[in-house]
């Protein structure tokens, strides 16, 4: 991990589904390289589901946080632009009801910041198109969560990036 954060210079950095219950400093510094990085960990369920959200102290100045089920929000400031921030590091349940109350979550506490930059980054465990994922049955339930998730993406004025390289990842 150190040496691709070197390699593309990385200033922040979420991480879905370590299967760590407890994370320490003396890991994080290994994982980055360096001590000189900031971390915020949520320990999901005995570690399922567990997420990580780390940057470095030269590039975003840390000034709060939220953890709540299936998320950490890192609020903050990136320092070469001089933008305040919020980086949402997100590992999403697969079962819909979870999914819907956290994308309710979500746009209510990004409601509440509007006027800061945001990233929402992880793995929502969901699809924008049926193409996007293979051998998953469902019809009509499998269409409510590609409405829900589009919905909710449009709600919050969300732009999703393309995935570069490989179409399933």
């Amino acid at each position: 991990m150190k040496h691709f954060i070197a390699k593309e210079g990385a200033e922040f950095l979420c991480l879905q589904e370590i299967k760590a219950a407890t994370v320490s400093d003396n890991k994080c510094f290994s994982l980055w390289g360096d001590s000189n990085v900031g971390w915020i960990h949520n320990e999901g369920v005995n570690g399922a589901g567990s997420i990580l959200s780390m940057w470095h102290k030269e590039a975003f100045r840390y000034d709060k946080h939220v953890v709540g089920s299936g998320f950490i929000a890192i609020l903050g400031q990136h320092l070469k632009s001089n933008n305040l921030c919020v980086v949402i590091n997100v590992y999403a349940a697969c079962n819909l009801s979870d999914k819907v109350a956290l994308w309710e979550t979500l746009t209510s506490f990004k409601s509440l910041h509007q006027s800061v930059a945001w990233c929402f980054c992880g793995d929502f465990n969901a699809v924008r198109r049926e193409d996007e994922r293979k051998g998953v049955r469902g019809g009509s339930s499998k269409k409510k969560r590609i409405s829900g998730f589009n919905d909710f993406i449009e709600r919050n004025y969300l732009v999703d990036v393309p995935v570069v390289g490989k179409k399933y990842t």
